[in-house]
């Protein structure tokens, strides 16, 4: 991947001449660097920045930097050498500029007896919302491998498997089709178990008359996918087909309302007009969507309270659900590229999912 200019993108700050930066995802989109230990120290005010490993990666850095066209400088920690001796070395005493919501209250106290630390909020969270060709494209290529495995285990047939079974299947489809690994944990609920939104697969069965939830996702190159389908297996009760079919007509008026410029506050009230209108707005208890990237749920937060504006090439999920206990529960989430006047959907598997076998599913 091309990261060639990121630290560039950066906006210098007058209270601190140098900023740590400690989540790895972070450190990756900067500089390419994919292994499990870092440190980043960038000077943004000059746009130089240093990449702290130790003895293990030091090869793999130095490669995957050159290979993303990253300025950045390899810093060695090696023969028994501290990180925060290094960083020290590289800072000589100036101002080091943290979030303190990416490290523990021991490393920060570390920090504090060495040297003068300021508070900072990452500028991480806004910098990456806007996606460019490659993250799309590795993204997209992310949910046509979820779209492959959901579809070719739906059609294999639900009834009489446990969800761990389907969660199981799913995980070694999305692998084998090409996913580096899932994206987060696949959540599979069946029947009464619908009910709770982030249900933990179970040995619970699926049977004729259920709902089955299967929300899931791949991750290509860091990058990751998020589809969330609802299932109907046999014969569905009237009440149930009523939660769906509002669930997906709320569902495609919230993907209408994604375009350029438009407030993620909008995009949730096209949602819950829908369950407003049918008096269920008490059984829909989450946001409408979330930005995705490296990190399964990234800025914006599509909900009530958000106040930011979507912007060309942000990639987001349009995911209302309602959830009855007793009964079960339908989601139905699409991945989406906001564009000028709409946006384009990444998430193929179709919505009308039956079991078993569909000529919907291929």
């Amino acid at each position: 991947m091309n990261v060639a200019n990121r630290i560039g993108r950066l906006a210098s700050r007058d209270d601190c001449e140098f900023e740590l930066v400690l989540r790895l995802e972070d450190i990756r989109w900067l500089t390419g660097f994919t292994g499990g230990t870092a440190q980043l120290i960038v000077n943004t005010a000059r746009g130089e920045s240093w990449l702290l490993v130790d003895g293990r990666y030091v090869e793999r850095a130095q490669s995957e930097l050159a290979i993303g066209g990253a300025s950045t400088s390899v810093v060695p920690v090696v023969n028994g050498a501290q990180f925060l001796d290094v960083l020290l070395e590289i800072t000589a005493g100036s101002v080091l500029g943290v979030d303190l919501t990416h490290l523990t209250a021991a490393h920060l106290q570390q920090l504090q007896q060495r040297t003068t630390v300021v508070a900072i909020e990452s500028q991480f969270d806004a910098v990456r919302r806007i996606k460019d060709e490659n993250e799309i494209r590795l993204i997209s290529d992310a949910a046509r491998v979820a779209d492959f495995a959901l579809q070719s285990v739906v059609s294999d047939g639900l009834v009489g498997k446990s969800e761990r079974q389907i969660r199981n299947r799913l995980d070694q489809l999305m692998r084998e089709g090409g996913a580096d690994d899932v994206a987060f944990e696949t959540i599979v609920a069946t029947g009464p178990n619908g009910a709770r939104p982030h249900h933990e697969p179970s040995h619970d069965i699926v049977e004729n008359g259920h709902g089955v939830i299967i929300d899931m996702g791949a991750m290509i190159e860091g990058y990751r996918s998020d589809m969330t389908r609802t299932v109907l297996v046999g014969s569905i009760d009237a009440q149930y087909r009523k939660m769906f079919d509002t669930v997906i007509e709320a569902q495609a008026r919230g993907v209408e309302a994604v375009h350029d410029g438009v407030a993620g506050s909008d995009v949730d009230a096209a949602v819950r007009r829908v369950f407003a209108r049918e008096g269920l707005e008490h059984e829909y208890p989450h946001g409408t969507g979330h930005g995705i990237g490296l990190y399964i749920h990234e800025q914006p937060i599509l909900s009530p309270r958000c106040t930011a504006v979507l912007q060309a090439n942000e990639v987001v999920t349009v995911e209302p659900g309602l959830y009855r206990g007793g009964v079960g529960g339908v989601r139905i989430e699409d991945l989406v590229v906001v564009t000028g006047t709409t946006c384009r959907t990444l998430s193929l598997t179709p919505k009308d999912l039956t079991c078993p076998r569909s000529p919907q599913t291929i």
